[in-house]
């Protein structure tokens, strides 16, 4: 258990099955990187044990919830940024040309 009785592997386990659900559902993969990814979920967690929600941790929570939950994983850019650069800002996910650029 974590601090303030808040079981973090329950929560790692839920953010793990969000992101995987996201990314069967998605045009978008899980980020081959498993150090990335890891990471990743890792600030997720430690974002939704702190502040409730799986904040993106490549953003700044700014605890102003309008602006805020335009960052909830997956948040509100992750798409554009993908298209425009392969991955989005946390690099948790990928589009397959990126995958397939990391394979050669």
């Amino acid at each position: 258990m974590g601090r303030k009785g808040v079981d973090k592997e329950k929560i790692r386990i839920a953010v793990v099955r969000m992101v995987s659900k996201y990314a069967e559902k998605s045009p978008f993969f899980l980020n081959p990187d498993k150090i990335v990814t890891k990471n990743v979920i890792a600030g997720l967690v430690k974002n939704k044990v702190r502040y409730g929600y799986a904040y993106c941790p490549c953003r700044e929570v700014k605890k102003i919830p309008e602006q805020d939950r335009n960052n909830i994983c997956p948040c509100r850019t992750h798409e554009e940024e993908i298209r425009s650069q392969g991955t989005c800002e946390c690099g948790l996910f990928v589009s397959e040309a990126y995958i397939n650029a990391k394979r050669r």
